[in-house]
């Protein structure tokens, strides 16, 4: 067995996220829309995989610089926002957080109806439902505790939670935004048929690499420096702070970034402190591909293997859920419009995966078609401040009648 320290694992990571947007290049992954980050990190779990079998050779990661990288995407979030700019997306907030928890709720009823069929303990169905694919693998190690003990006895929930998180980060990120390309592309949903205020176009593939070049030399011009290191030493303070108090108060610590980071923006607002906030964008777009790679390839696909065949026949029939879930009545919902399907996209990464497969999901199309601060608005909120408190009601209520 290999083990990978901190530095090693972010240089590994940062090799398959560059190997990720050479295949992202490739036609094939173009048209699918697939995130660069989610290539990378497929390709190198598969390659871990195939090195596991035929060498018998374990690599494990060091798992520390996935949170700090996190926490610096929603902080530069945080730190990004424009107050000159208003942005109406109250009513959409509303109507999407009301989808998520509906998609909840049907997450739950699906997973006790499948797992009684096999006359399995109902409470499975709920860890394959909200618990492990809305919750991912925090509500699961949360709510692993409460099942191993009186009077649900399921000593291997951790497990099972796990692995049915695996699924689900695992196909939110390869489904989310192909999804939402599909549908752009079907309804050929334009710039003009746009509901929201932001329609810029983003750069094609083509010039990705001028607009790199162009964003490592604003990164380090001499104008926007000043602006540069106080940007970042701010974004480094929100890391830092969020760390702290997520010891002290147990909620995600991704919330205390955003948080932090908010006062701190309206701090600069107010007293005139100019950020960068092009390189705030930069930074926080490379923080989290960086992150949804090594989590990609830190997968342990033999907890998948070992799910066992109720659960996985259940998990197999919650993505179809979500797929109809998304294409029937989110989509339409909204409008059958341009938002309709980033939204969309965005649900299928958030209901299977997390906020941050979500957002990946979300900013390739953004990257791909036109992009969408309302949009990115209502995900943010949706999936930062509100999925999870929402989620353990629904745990909960469920709980209560078994």
């Amino acid at each position: 067995m290999i083990s990978f320290g901190v530095f090693e694992t972010f240089g590994v990571g940062l090799l398959i996220l560059g190997f990720g947007y050479l295949l992202s290049k490739l036609r094939i992954f173009s048209v699918l829309c697939l995130p660069a980050a989610v290539l990378g990190g497929v390709f190198a779990l598969s390659v871990l995989v195939l090195f596991s079998y035929f060498f018998e050779l374990k690599i494990s990661f060091d798992e520390s610089p996935k949170e700090s990288l996190l926490l610096a995407f929603f902080a530069s979030l945080g730190l990004g926002i424009d107050f000159s700019k208003k942005s109406n997306f109250s009513k959409n907030f509303f109507i999407f957080l009301g989808l998520c928890t509906f998609i909840m709720v049907l997450q739950n009823l699906l997973g006790i109806t499948i797992i009684s069929l096999f006359d399995k303990q109902k409470e499975l169905g709920l860890i394959a439902g909200s618990i492990s694919l809305s919750g991912s693998f925090g509500m699961g190690a949360f709510w692993s505790q409460v099942l191993k003990t009186e009077p649900h006895n399921i000593t291997n929930a951790l497990d099972i939670s796990i692995a049915c998180a695996t699924f689900g980060v695992l196909f939110g990120s390869v489904l989310g935004a192909p999804l939402g390309a599909f549908l752009i592309e079907k309804f050929v949903l334009k710039k003009e048929n746009s509901r929201f205020e932001s329609k810029e176009k983003s750069p094609s593939q083509k010039e990705l690499g001028n607009e790199l070049g162009k964003a490592l030399v604003l990164f380090f011009s001499k104008k926007e420096l000043k602006n540069t290191i106080i940007s970042v030493l701010l974004l480094a303070f929100c890391v830092l702070c969020a760390s702290v108090i997520k010891l002290f108060i147990s909620l995600p610590a991704i919330i205390f970034a955003l948080i932090f980071a908010f006062i701190l923006r309206v701090l600069c607002y107010f007293f005139g402190v100019n950020l960068a906030h092009k390189n705030l964008a930069l930074l926080g777009n490379f923080c989290l591909a960086l992150f949804l790679a090594l989590a990609l390839m830190s997968i342990d696909l033999k907890a998948l293997l070992d799910i066992g065949l109720p659960l996985f026949v259940l998990l197999c029939l919650e993505l179809v859920l979500m797929l109809f879930f998304v294409f029937f009545i989110t989509f339409r919902v909204f409008g059958r419009d341009y938002e309709a399907a980033l939204l969309s996209a965005a649900q299928c990464g958030l209901c299977l995966g997390a906020t941050p497969i979500a957002l990946a999901n979300l900013e390739k199309l953004e990257l791909r078609f036109f992009s969408s601060k309302s949009a990115l608005a209502i995900l943010c909120l949706s999936g930062v401040f509100f999925i999870d408190f929402i989620n353990v009601l629904v745990i909960w209520l469920f709980l209560s009648f078994l």
